[in-house]
């Protein structure tokens, strides 16, 4: 394997040597300039009357009151928040700096290791043989291809922290082209950057081959871990000349291609900082036999909580989720194998009170104590006397960095603890959306070979989350001057729409920067990804280059980017997450109980929040009422309910509501305009309707029913299997007693296209109206201010001419 770092980092220390110099240079004259500016500026200030400075302030401060965003797009460096400018000033001289380790960081270039193909190894096609264990974890990709004379892809593994692993290995199933078959060609593996392994490739009848790699131990750690697979095509004959269609030599890795790890499972020894484990673990992925248990009375708390916790470990479950929830009374008819208790201390039953370390105090503080039942089963029971204080303990639990901190089997969750996160989001709101590379990915992205090259940038947002009006990027990057710069850009894409494109310059190579607005069409849309490519073009390329005179770009760290997330809702099941999880976390959710849940009602909610909360944050609203508890008038958030007329008095409240309403006996619905009901079938199907709250402007609701308990099991049944959740369609689900399901859509395009209300407009944009009251009365301020001072002038020169 070779590198190009040496010849680079000595041109670049040449390179700084020369630029440190003309800085001088350049220092030493504008001595003289300085001072001449300074008495100029002292001459104009004398000539300058006050009303021209007066003018000159306000419009000044008018562009930037009218125009924040433009302070944005001029300065990428802004502080970030919590950090004051004096801390900012200071990261920008240590990167000024080359011999700091972060001014190295910066400027190194991520090359690709590429082994020479004569001295590469035969592809190793024999599974390795380890010693048994009990555990195995085995990670598959989407299909990739590598195109090109270099080019690399990179594959990901997760080591959780209970695993004790004892190998790892990947099995790689590939094709290659024909192109192969006259070029010699390699393949290098890399584990966290550091090269492991190099085999040759050939090209075997258009046959499709399997490798194997075996990863060192000492080279993986706790957490993601990367694979990258970097092949190289040397494209010559014995003259030098290659054929420079290199698109046609490519490698296409299979998605049958997996990273398997075999690992035993460590002791948890009752330590909270283990949570999920041994809760859930990935060799049980559906959390079969875990049981979520609230107390009889069913507190409202207690269900906030446990709901939380529900679609929390509902993270971890594979294509099932076999999570049950239900009342203490009920846990001797699911015999599980780990349960988790939550209960006010008055409600937990003496049998646990017994067991736990420590009972909780007055003070409203809550307890997580991780102890074994009476059958040696792990048990994790939450308690507390303040109600209101166990949402903060799932919380607690659900916050790694908090978590980790609790290294026994007892916790104590002060009341209030969990509000102090809540503000700092709220606090951090407006400004949560400015991104830059180092906040994502840690580092710049660097381009290494000709032609067409490209990088994903993985933004860190929610499922939930679609673009607003406003989203702005500024990259700044430099490149290599040997490209032909006619032919040369960079293009950057939102998801696969292209946005916006710059053509490379020998002038700005040392230095460019490309700052865009989102256009229009993707406002309103999602996308998990910015892809930035790079067409780095050489003059002339007739053969393959050296990779030590490869063409290069690096996108650097401090480039920024706004994603300013759009406020409205909407109500399809198509969009799986909106309006009831937002940003990642639960959006003023409130669940409306029957007087009496039953564990199928508890069941069929738990599913629901578990496919809402796909990507559960702590720090998420959830309330629970009972319908009797229930005021129309407190009803400002996103209800979700289930049940029967009969069993829930909030549906029949509702049942106006409904698209599909209930029969005046409550044991089948009634036909619409858009589908026919025969009575039979009315009677065994179960319905999950989305749609608007009566109860206030911009949010929704979910209504799951059925006639009867028989219906609502064949709703929870559905839920719980993730591949049938992804069928969801429109706004409306029928789901009979096959599970066959007809999806319908009433909530009409067209009321969308009328545009909102003037009530709806004020609610929705409450933040820039508050912004644009504050920016008009400074504006009325300052030129009231400049009236008077206008008026006062001319009264001062009336009497000096008088």
């Amino acid at each position: 394997m070779h590198f190009i770092k040496g010849r680079q980092s000595g041109t670049r220390r040449s390179v700084l040597r020369n630029w440190q110099r003309q800085l001088q240079k350049i220092r030493s004259r504008c001595g003289s300039k300085e001072t001449n500016m300074t008495t100029l500026t002292d001459k104009h200030k004398k000539k300058t009357a006050a009303p021209r400075k007066i003018s000159t302030a306000f419009l000044l401060l008018f562009i930037v009151i009218t125009n924040p965003l433009a302070a944005y797009g001029s300065n990428a460096n802004v502080p970030e928040p919590g950090k004051t400018q004096e801390t900012t000033q200071e990261s920008v001289q240590q990167e000024s700096q080359p011999d700091t380790p972060e001014a190295q960081k910066e400027d190194q270039l991520n090359v690709l290791p590429a082994a020479d193909p004569d001295l590469a190894q035969i592809p190793d096609q024999n599974e390795p043989v380890y010693e048994p264990v009990s555990h195995t974890q085995d990670t598959f990709f989407y299909r990739k291809t590598l195109k090109g004379i270099y080019s690399s892809t990179d594959l990901y593994f997760y080591v959780e922290d209970y695993w004790d692993t004892k190998y790892v290995y990947a099995k790689i199933q590939y094709d290659v082209s024909q192109l192969i078959e006259s070029a010699a060609s390699s393949v290098t593996f890399s584990v966290n950057d550091v090269p492991v392994q190099s085999y040759k490739l050939e090209y075997k009848d258009g046959n499709s081959q399997i490798l194997y790699v075996k990863i060192p131990m000492d080279q993986v750690h706790t957490g993601f871990n990367s694979l990258s697979v970097s092949a190289y095509a040397r494209l010559f004959d014995e003259q030098g000349c290659v054929d420079d269609y290199s698109d046609a030599n490519w490698l296409s890795i299979a998605d049958t291609s997996y990273i398997r790890c075999g690992y035993e499972s460590r002791d948890p020894e009752h330590r909270i900082s283990y949570y999920p484990y041994p809760f859930m673990a990935a060799y049980e992925p559906a959390g079969k036999g875990l049981v979520i248990a609230v107390s009889d009375k069913a507190a409202s708390g207690e269900v906030a909580a446990a709901m939380n916790l529900m679609a929390d470990l509902s993270k971890h479950t594979g294509k099932r989720n076999d999570i049950e929830l239900c009342r203490i009374s009920d846990l001797k008819n699911y015999q599980p194998s780990e349960t988790i208790l939550i209960s006010d201390y008055n409600d937990l039953p003496s049998e646990y009170k017994d067991k736990i370390t420590k009972a909780p105090d007055s003070s409203g503080n809550a307890i997580v104590n991780f102890i074994d039942d009476s059958n040696a089963k792990p048990l994790l029971i939450i308690t507390s006397n303040d109600d209101s204080s166990l949402m903060e303990a799932a919380d607690m639990l659900m916050d790694e960095n908090r978590r980790k901190q609790e290294t026994g089997n007892l916790a104590v969750i002060e009341k209030g603890s969990g509000q102090l996160a809540v503000n700092a989001a709220k606090q951090s709101d407006m400004t949560a959306w400015n991104y830059t590379l180092e906040d994502i990915m840690g580092s710049g992205l660097s381009y290494v070979g000709p032609f067409h090259q490209e990088k994903y940038i993985y933004l860190p947002v929610s499922k939930d989350f679609v673009l607003a009006q406003g989203g702005k990027a500024v990259l700044k990057f430099r490149y290599s001057e040997n490209l032909d710069f006619k032919r040369s850009l960079i293009t950057v894409f939102w998801g696969d729409v292209p946005c916006a494109s710059k053509r490379l310059s020998q002038e700005k190579a040392s230095g460019d920067e490309l700052t865009f607005e989102m256009p229009g069409d993707v406002t309103g849309t999602s996308a998990s990804s910015l892809k930035i490519t790079f067409d780095l073009e050489l003059p002339d390329l007739l053969c393959t280059p050296r990779q030590s005179d490869m063409p290069w770009a690096y996108v650097s760290r401090e480039s920024a980017i706004f994603l300013p997330p759009a406020a409205d809702i909407t109500l399809s099941f198509d969009s799986r997450v909106s309006p009831f999880s937002r940003n990642g976390k639960f959006n003023d959710v409130l669940l409306i109980l029957s007087d009496e849940p039953t564990s199928v009602e508890l069941n069929l909610l738990g599913q629901t929040l578990a496919m809402y909360g796909e990507e559960a944050k702590p720090y998420g609203t959830i309330l629970v009422k009972r319908a009797g508890e229930f005021n129309g008038k407190e009803g400002d958030y996103n209800i979700i309910t289930a049940g029967t007329r009969n069993g829930n008095a909030f549906i029949s409240q509702i049942n106006n509501n409904l698209a599909f309403k209930f029969a005046q006996d409550g044991a089948s619905f009634e036909s619409n305009e858009q589908l026919v009901l025969s009575r039979e079938y009315a009677g065994k199907i179960g319905i999950m309707q989305l749609l608007k709250s009566p109860y206030s402007l911009n949010r929704g609701m979910l209504v799951l029913t059925g006639s009867n308990d028989e219906t609502l099991k064949n709703l929870l049944d559905y839920l719980r299997d993730s591949s049938k959740r992804e069928e969801l369609k429109k706004d409306c689900v029928i789901i009979d007693a096959s599970q066959n399901i007809t999806a319908l859509k009433f909530i009409k395009d067209e009321e969308g296209k009328e545009g909102p209300t003037l009530a709806e407009k004020l609610v929705r944009n409450r933040r820039s109206l508050v912004f644009t009251a504050i920016a008009t009365s400074a504006m009325f301020l300052m030129l009231l201010a400049v009236i008077i001072i206008l008026l006062r002038m001319r009264s001062y020169r009336k009497k000096n001419e008088e």
